[in-house]
């Protein structure tokens, strides 16, 4: 039987999400997609169940949810643990387009992606009161965890604050509380200042590698009046954000050779959880290329080991040619 549930570390606080029912073979080979001749699923929609289409984005239900969808569930003590169910919903937007990549997604094709991710958001957001965090994120390459090539992004909500949400949200409510400054208003503020870690800015959104990346060539996008909530981004942003998280992915697929990378929005949690602390906090994307793999230096200390310098990364970033 597949278990679909939070387990919580009694040491270190942290949740871990168990869904079983996602468990593939090992050494899995990326299915179908650009220069392969596998049959792939998101061709024919058929058997797909279909949330909504809008243009070139259909939205459907993952076939292989991290979580279930259900009645939202109080802690169960389990020995001296603590679990939860993992109530929630886990879509998948899909691109038309077989062969495109998202780096090579035309401006108007990034704006509504954009506005799906939005819509979809709201929408799970009113769908009960256990939703306390809602995800969007993009794989693209199996070394980033894209188990279909096909474009395709995912969106997740879960009735448990994500860890690194919680450390980001803390850590921010926190340096307010002592500093009386948005800790993300004080980063940005020195960063443009600097300039030497800029990528690319336009009128209203900044990217630059942070000083302290912890993944080579890691690139964070931040509007440059920041807001808690990338859902309630007003309509005449979403071009620009698209202007800027387009010319981020073709200047990486450049200087890296078309490589595997995560990217995904960091934002504030819905509405009605942690709300006091949702002013100290600014959504942003984050782009993460894999360049890396995480060996036992990292994964025995949890301190990042990045092994080129984000000044330098953000120079080839900045003056590659797209």
């Amino acid at each position: 039987m597949a278990i679909t549930e939070f387990r919580q570390n009694i040491v270190s606080g942290e949740w871990v999400l168990f869904a079983t029912g996602r468990k593939r073979p090992l050494r899995q080979t990326l299915v179908a997609g650009a220069g392969t001749t596998s049959p792939c699923p998101f061709d024919d929609l058929a058997t797909q169940e279909i949330v909504w289409t809008e243009g070139d984005i259909i939205v459907i239900k993952n076939k292989f949810p991290a979580v279930i969808q259900g009645v939202c569930s109080p802690m169960v003590e389990i020995g001296p643990f603590q679990t939860h169910q993992a109530t929630g919903e886990h879509d998948v937007l899909v691109y038309r387009n077989h062969d495109m990549r998202f780096s090579d997604f035309t401006n108007e094709q990034l704006v509504n992606a954009i506005r799906a991710f939005k819509r979809r958001y709201l929408e799970i957001a009113q769908t009960g009161d256990c939703t306390q965090y809602i995800h969007i994120f993009h794989n693209s390459g199996h070394d980033a965890g894209a188990s279909i090539e096909h474009p395709h992004s995912q969106i997740i909500s879960t009735p448990i604050l994500p860890p690194d949400i919680y450390r980001s949200f803390h850590g921010a409510f926190n340096f307010f509380k002592k500093h009386g400054k948005k800790v993300f208003d004080v980063m940005l503020a020195w960063e443009m200042e600097q300039g030497k870690r800029i990528v690319y800015e336009n009128d209203f959104f900044v990217a630059f590698c942070p000083y302290v990346s912890k993944y080579p060539y890691e690139v964070r996008i931040f509007a440059k009046e920041g807001h808690a909530h990338f859902e309630k981004m007003p309509e005449v942003l979403d071009p620009p954000l698209a202007d800027a998280l387009g010319i981020v992915l073709k200047k990486i697929a450049v200087v890296l050779d078309n490589p595997a990378y995560n990217f995904f929005i960091h934002t504030a949690p819905v509405e009605s959880s942690l709300r006091n602390l949702h002013e100290f906090y600014s959504w942003h994307v984050e782009i993460l290329p894999k360049f890396k793999i995480d060996a036992g230096v990292e994964i025995g200390t949890g301190f990042g080991v990045n092994v080129i310098d984000p000044d330098e990364a953000a120079v080839e970033l900045r003056e590659a040619k797209i």
